[in-house]
C-alpha cells in the first residue's frame, strides 16, 4: 500500500490571477517539482506562435493563465507550452444515463480515471474566471480539465480513442495541429451552457488528441463526440430517442471512426462490454449502483491497479448532472471514502492523504482485437 496527497481548492479572478495562484499551489506538489525542463529546440518560435494563436482563438484566456503560472514558478511561457502539450492519459471508463433509466429521474454520469499515481497531481478544483461560466472538475497539468460540470448544468468528460496522441516516443504521432483534450474540455465548460452549444463549438475546434468525449446537460440531453486524426463524428440522445445512455472506454465506438481504427485493446473492449451489461441488467440506476460499478475490480469491474503501467484508478466520480454535484473516491478504494462537492457551495481548500493499492500481478498490455 502506498500513499498519495490530494489537493482540493477554489480559484477566482482573471485568467492571469488564476494562473499565478495555480503556480504557487503547484510549487508544493512533489509530482510537479520533478517536471523536466524543455529540451533545446523542442519548439521553434513559429510553432510557439502558432500555439499561442490557437489558444487565443479556441481557449481565450489560457495564454494569460499560462503566463501567470510561468511567472509564479519562475520559468518561461515557452517551457509551459512544452509542458502543456506533452500529457498522455491511456485509460478511462465513462457512462452517462438519462432520467428514464435512473431511480431519481436525474441525469447521472459515472467516471473512472486511470493513470500513474507518481505523475498525477491528485487535484480537484472549482474555478470562477471573470466573465466565464464557473465550473468544477479534476485538474490536468494544473490548468487543464479531464472532466467537469459547470454552473449551467453542462457535464463533459473524456476517454482516449485508441492509443494516446503526443510527441513522446511511445505515443501515436499527431496527424493534425490542434488542441489537447484538457484544453478542449476546459474551454467547453467555461464557454458553453448545454450539449447543443458544446457540439457547435467542437465542430470548428481543431483537436489533435484522439478522444471520446461524453457530454450531458441538466435538460436531459447527452452526446458522444469522437475524433481521430482530425475526423469527427457524434451521436446525440434525449428523451425522444430509443437509446437512453452513452458510454465509452478507450477505442472507437462510432462507425465513422471505427472505419478508420477497427482495432482495440482487449482491456478497453472488456470494460466497454461490462458497462453495457451493467446498464442492460439494471432497473432504476441509483448512486449506489454507479459506485459499485466503478469500484468493482477489473476484469469483473472497472477499477484497475496497474499504476506502474499508467493503468491504475486515480479517482472514481459520480455526477448528478441535474443537481450539479459530484462525489469522488480516490484510488479506487472504498476505505478512502466518498466526498461530495456542489456547484452551489464554495469549496473549502484542504489537503489529505489517501491509500493507493498497486497490483502485484503482471499487466498484459499488448493484445488487440477487432471491434
Amino acid at each position: 500500500m502506498e500513499k498519495a496527497n490530494v489537493s482540493i481548492f477554489e480559484l477566482c479572478g482573471s485568467n492571469y490571477e488564476i494562473g499565478y495562484q495555480l503556480g504557487k499551489i503547484a510549487m508544493n506538489c512533489p509530482q510537479f517539482a520533478e517536471m523536466q525542463k524543455c529540451p533545446p529546440g523542442a519548439y521553434t518560435e513559429k510553432q510557439a506562435a502558432q500555439m499561442t494563436e490557437m489558444f487565443d482563438c479556441y481557449c481565450p484566456g489560457l495564454n494569460e493563465e499560462l503566463q501567470g503560472f510561468a511567472e509564479a514558478i519562475k520559468t518561461t511561457r515557452l517551457q509551459m507550452l512544452y509542458y502543456a502539450m506533452t500529457y498522455l492519459t491511456p485509460g478511462c471508463s465513462l457512462l452517462a444515463v438519462l432520467p428514464k433509466l435512473t431511480a431519481n429521474g436525474h441525469v447521472m454520469a459515472a467516471r473512472n480515471y486511470e493513470f500513474s499515481h507518481k505523475m498525477e497531481d491528485f487535484s480537484f478544483c472549482k474555478t470562477k474566471v471573470t466573465g466565464k461560466y464557473a465550473h468544477m472538475g479534476g485538474s490536468m497539468m494544473q490548468f487543464g480539465r479531464g472532466e467537469g460540470i459547470n454552473e449551467c448544468g453542462l457535464m463533459a468528460a473524456q476517454t482516449s480513442c485508441g492509443m494516446p496522441v503526443g510527441n513522446m516516443e511511445v505515443m501515436r504521432r499527431p496527424s493534425v495541429t490542434g488542441l489537447q483534450f484538457w484544453a478542449v474540455i476546459r474551454s467547453l465548460l467555461e464557454n458553453c451552457k448545454n450539449v447543443e452549444e458544446a457540439l457547435q463549438t467542437l465542430e470548428d475546434m481543431p483537436i489533435a488528441y484522439n478522444i471520446n468525449l461524453i457530454l450531458a446537460d441538466k435538460e436531459g440531453n447527452a452526446a458522444l463526440f469522437e475524433t481521430l486524426d482530425g475526423v469527427k463524428a457524434f451521436r446525440k440522445i434525449d428523451d425522444t430517442t430509443e437509446q437512453q445512455y452513452l458510454h465509452s472506454t478507450n477505442h472507437a465506438h462510432l462507425q465513422e471512426i471505427i472505419n478508420l481504427e477497427p482495432m482495440a485493446m482487449k482491456h478497453s473492449v472488456c470494460r466497454y462490454n461490462y458497462i453495457e451489461n451493467f446498464v442492460n441488467q439494471s432497473h432504476g440506476i441509483n448512486t449506489r449502483d454507479l459506485k459499485t460499478l466503478l469500484l468493482s475490480k477489473y476484469p469483473e469491474g472497472l477499477c484497475c491497479n496497474w499504476y506502474d503501467n499508467f493503468f491504475g484508478t486515480i479517482k472514481s466520480m459520480v455526477f448528478d448532472v441535474t443537481l450539479g454535484t459530484v462525489e469522488i473516491c480516490w484510488g479506487g478504494l472504498e476505505k478512502n471514502g466518498w466526498k461530495t462537492y456542489s456547484l452551489v457551495n464554495d469549496i473549502k481548500a484542504e489537503n489529505f492523504t489517501v491509500d493507493i493499492k498497486t497490483s502485484n500481478s503482471q499487466f498484459e498490455d499488448g493484445a488487440f482485437v477487432k471491434i
